[in-house]
């Protein structure tokens, strides 16, 4: 006996094949600034040049204020930025991709290397009980220059029954004695005696 069903359809129409997608690289623009060390100064004319791990190699030049861009994007992953100038010494530095901007400091040639020397805390020394006083904190680096770090010093206070400090700097005198404050800056720190009196 056979049995026949009038409902059922042999005919399957199979899927349409697909072709898979290849995933495309994300990739990112670079732009920074040369300066010389120590100092916000622009350095004209510099060679800024990106090196893959490959060895691949592009480069480009720094414009009147030494900013830089490159006209090709990169994918994200490691180089190294080879910086070089007329009168100052080479740079090379290892650099993660993406990173929003570059600022490569170079040193003249023949110069030692431009480091912070000391925090200098500026303010009165003597202070009368209740009485608030603005201090500076600059610092200062090995070729002379300075900048201030006030807003960003880490402050402090020996004794803070005679006088405390706020993070911004502000000096509060509360008792009569004597209190050294202190503003540090990364690596370096700076102090003031500061006499109270009523």
């Amino acid at each position: 006996m056979s049995l026949a069903c009038a409902a059922c359809s042999s005919d399957i129409t199979p899927a349409t094949p697909t072709t898979p997608t290849t995933p495309t690289a994300t990739i990112f623009g670079l732009t920074g600034q040369v300066v010389q060390a120590g100092t916000t100064t622009g350095i004209s004319a510099a060679t800024v040049t990106l090196v893959d791990t490959l060895g691949n190699a592009v480069t480009t030049t720094t414009n009147a204020a030494g900013a830089f861009s490159f006209a090709t994007s990169f994918a994200a992953g490691t180089y190294t930025l080879v910086t070089s100038a007329a009168g100052y010494a080479q740079s090379a530095a290892v650099m993660t991709i993406p990173v929003d901007s570059f600022t490569v400091q170079l040193p003249r040639a023949g110069t030692a290397p431009v480091t912070t020397l000391a925090v200098v805390i500026g303010g009165p020394s003597t202070l009368t009980v209740g009485s608030t006083r603005q201090l500076t904190a600059t610092l200062v680096y090995t070729d002379g220059t300075r900048k201030d770090v006030t807003s960003v010093a880490t402050w402090a206070s020996n004794t803070p029954n005679v006088a405390t400090v706020s993070i911004s700097g502000v000096l509060t005198a509360n008792s009569a004695g004597t209190a050294t404050i202190t503003a540090g800056f990364n690596d370096v720190t700076g102090s003031l005696v500061v006499t109270t009196s009523r």
